[in-house]
């Protein structure tokens, strides 16, 4: 159904351009922008040599057709599957400026976990760096116009967000259909486990366990990435508990947190209510934002999910 959508959205954007004057989305340059760090981006011609600071910018520029372009990415850039024989130019909070510098990038695209005095010291020496910071899926999807514009991508740009906005759409229309006689669950979402810290709000992960139907106990916490009690996690008692594999050393699953201490009285884990994501697609702000919801659409109200796509 995806992939439906997707065609339909190339085919009325060339009929767009074919019979609409004036609605070409135009790839001249210069173009300028103004980056999340509030730093007005100007892009002088297309770049041919583009360096990622994180995994999903990787994604991103992939998903723009610019793999050739890419000249580095970070270790843990593993999607698509091509983008792991790239250049590595270190970590995410840790990339080598001098490998950087070797690679002669005309843009290098970064987001907020990247430290700000790499990119402060990339400026200095003359690199074109736009810096990035979605907080939510609609920002996500300005994103994805941004790193267009930049690289002049707009049309493939234009096409994934389009299709993007209409599977958000329709999302949002059957969650609030099935909430009309019920109440949202409540969800809390692990990061780490011990201790035990979860997702905040005003982030991505809270956007996407709204949109997905639930309530994030998370929220009430301060902070974007609070530490949680055990105590005051028993207190919310969660209608629904979400981890991923990475949020221990040792690898997270759902009999290993049904059988903590003290959480046999949890109401996730009574009903046995308790889930577990891909970290990769839910953490990172990357044309895969709609699956990042599907996983926990799954999770939160699969009786929804299981008509996403579906007419229905």
């Amino acid at each position: 159904m995806l992939n439906f959508r997707y065609t339909i959205a190339v085919v009325l954007f060339l009929l767009f351009v074919l019979f609409v004057p004036g609605l070409i989305l135009a790839e001249e340059f210069p173009v300028t922008i103004v980056d999340d760090l509030d730093k007005e981006i100007r892009i002088d011609k297309k770049p041919e040599r583009i360096i990622s600071l994180a995994p999903s910018m990787t994604e991103l520029l992939f998903a723009l057709g610019l793999e050739d372009e890419v000249v580095g990415v970070t270790t843990l850039a593993d999607y698509p599957a091509e983008a792991i024989l790239k250049e590595k130019i270190g970590t995410i909070v840790d990339p080598s400026v001098e490998k950087i510098i070797s690679l002669k990038p005309d843009l290098v695209l970064a987001v907020a976990i990247n430290k700000k005095e790499t990119i402060t010291q990339l400026r200095r020496l003359g690199i074109k760096v736009a810096g990035f910071d979605p907080h939510n899926i609609k920002e996500s999807i300005e994103l994805i116009k941004k790193v267009g514009l930049l690289t002049g991508q707009q049309e493939t740009a234009w096409v994934i967000t389009t299709e993007l906005t209409d599977s958000l759409a329709q999302i949002e229309q059957l969650v609030a259909k099935e909430l009309q006689d019920r109440q949202r669950p409540k969800v809390f979402y692990e990061i780490w486990s011990n201790p035990l810290y979860t997702a905040g709000s005003d982030t991505f992960i809270d956007d996407i366990i709204n949109i997905a139907g639930g309530i994030n106990i998370g929220s009430k916490a301060d902070g974007a990435w609070p530490q949680y009690s055990l105590e005051v996690l028993i207190l919310e008692d969660p209608d629904v508990y979400i981890a991923s594999p990475h949020s221990s050393a040792h690898k997270v699953t759902v009999e290993k947190i049904k059988n903590r201490d003290n959480y046999q009285g949890i109401k996730a884990v009574r009903n046995g209510r308790v889930y577990i994501v891909d970290q990769d697609i839910v953490s990172r702000p990357s044309p895969r934002i709609i699956d990042a919801i599907m996983e926990f659409l799954r999770a939160i109200l699969p009786e929804v999910a299981e008509k996403v796509g579906s007419g229905k």
